[in-house]
């Protein structure tokens, strides 16, 4: 299966880099974790990861501190903040549990990085292990 992940991502790069969404599709498509992805992307080939979902990395050079797109939100919905109150512990929640109140809420993940963000917590635990 390696080999196969491995053929799929190179694939699907575009200039040495991986998007996030394309990393989930694909894990999806071959019906393995987004992890197994991000192993073999990080273990077999030299392609980055960029453009997270939660807008954490890859949109621009991190020198520049423009690798990170994520702002303060300027309105918290109550029943979101009091979902993401309960999946957060000592101020880090994971990624997947964003994903889920996202679901949840139907709300874009991108958003609610931006409310996490402004309930001043971490985001831990990549899906894909990047961080």
């Amino acid at each position: 299966m390696e080999e196969k992940i491995r053929e799929q991502v190179e694939k699907l790069a575009v200039d040495g880099n991986l998007s996030c969404d394309k990393a989930h599709a694909l894990a999806s498509q071959l019906g393995v974790s987004p992890l197994q992805i991000g192993r073999v992307v990080n273990d077999a080939t030299n392609l980055r990861f960029y453009r997270c979902q939660l807008g954490l990395f890859g949109y621009g050079p991190k020198p520049e501190g423009k690798h990170k797109i994520v702002l303060p939100a300027a309105r918290v919905p109550k029943e979101i903040e009091e979902a993401i109150a309960a999946r957060a512990r000592h101020g880090l929640i994971s990624c997947r549990a964003i994903w889920r109140v996202a679901e949840e809420f139907e709300y874009p993940r991108l958003a609610m990085a931006n409310i996490v963000e402004a309930l001043n917590l971490r985001v831990v635990g990549c899906q894909l292990g990047c961080f």
